[in-house]
């Protein structure tokens, strides 16, 4: 409340907090017969209607909007079970509050762990931070690459064609493949790639250069990537994924993929095989992407 006087958009937040209060003080907690999923009571929350519109109800900490604009619906996030118990003892949710925020035109609101030693340092001065980030904007996000993503790409593949992981492309050459890279974008900064390389007459796309950097590794950018490029390689009519690796083979087999024959290669991708790098052939059949999502 002290805060709501420095912020219009907490004010606002506060006293629709404080008049819904009003509207509950009747309302009591009443607990039901055990919950048929986990053998514990569950909360059956009713509370009665507000300004003559139907008040929201809450079964088991989930809350649904259906009149008051507080819960879910327009305002955009939720609020049910130990949120609300919290709130009708006098506390209002950092979360709740953060969203709201958001919602007037905060750009973006870190939550933070008061008990951890420098927190404010390590939220601000690492990439991924240390607390919790409610943000009005994209923070990371999957696209198709563009010609300023250059040097970007070339900083997450060079260490992977120096090994020998990656077969090494010139800048000319990643230039002129720029729009068949998919990027993953985290604040600015490209943090993992691949690209597709489709072939319409075979109906069929090779899948290259997948690589994520060091520091953002384990965290599921390439499944990320593999999904995007699925969706992506779907929207074209493609019916097929191949692919040339000599390192990480297991990693594509356990998301589909199977080994093949130089073969099942198109003939024009053929031609161009290094054979000297005794690289393994493997492919993966496309289900039809169903779920309605355009990939541009």
């Amino acid at each position: 409340r002290q805060r709501a006087k420095q912020s219009e958009v907490a004010a606002n937040y506060v006293e629709a907090v404080s008049q819904d209060l009003k509207n509950h003080e009747r309302y009591q907690f009443a607990d039901t017969s055990p919950s048929a999923l986990n053998g514990k009571p569950t909360a059956d929350i009713s509370p009665p209607a507000l300004n003559g519109k139907p008040a929201a109800r809450f079964q088991n900490g989930l809350g649904f909007d259906i009149g008051n604009g507080l819960w879910y619906g327009e305002q955009g996030f939720a609020i049910g079970g130990q949120e609300t118990l919290s709130r009708l003892n006098g506390y209002l949710s950092e979360l709740a509050a953060a969203a709201f925020v958001c919602r007037g035109g905060v750009q973006r609101v870190h939550l933070l762990d008061g008990t951890i030693g420098g927190v404010l340092l390590l939220e601000l001065f690492q990439r991924d931070g240390v607390g919790t980030m409610v943000a009005s904007d994209v923070y990371e996000g999957t696209r198709m690459a563009r010609e300023s993503d250059l040097a970007g790409i070339r900083q997450i593949i060079r260490p992977l064609e120096d090994a020998g992981t990656l077969v090494r492309r010139t800048d000319e050459e990643l230039l002129k493949q720029i729009d068949s890279f998919i990027v993953v974008e985290r604040e600015g900064q490209i943090i993992a790639c691949a690209a597709l390389f489709p072939y319409f007459e075979n109906k069929c796309g090779e899948v290259a250069a997948i690589a994520v950097s060091p520091e953002c590794r384990g965290q599921g950018q390439g499944d990320k990537l593999l999904d995007y490029i699925e969706k992506k390689a779907s929207s074209l009519g493609l019916e097929m994924l191949f692919l040339l690796t000599t390192r990480t083979a297991d990693w594509f087999v356990r998301r589909g993929f199977s080994e093949c024959s130089i073969d099942c290669i198109p003939e024009e991708r053929r031609k161009r095989i290094n054979l000297s790098r005794n690289s393994k052939y493997y492919m993966k059949k496309l289900v039809p992407d169903r779920s309605g999502i355009a990939i541009r």
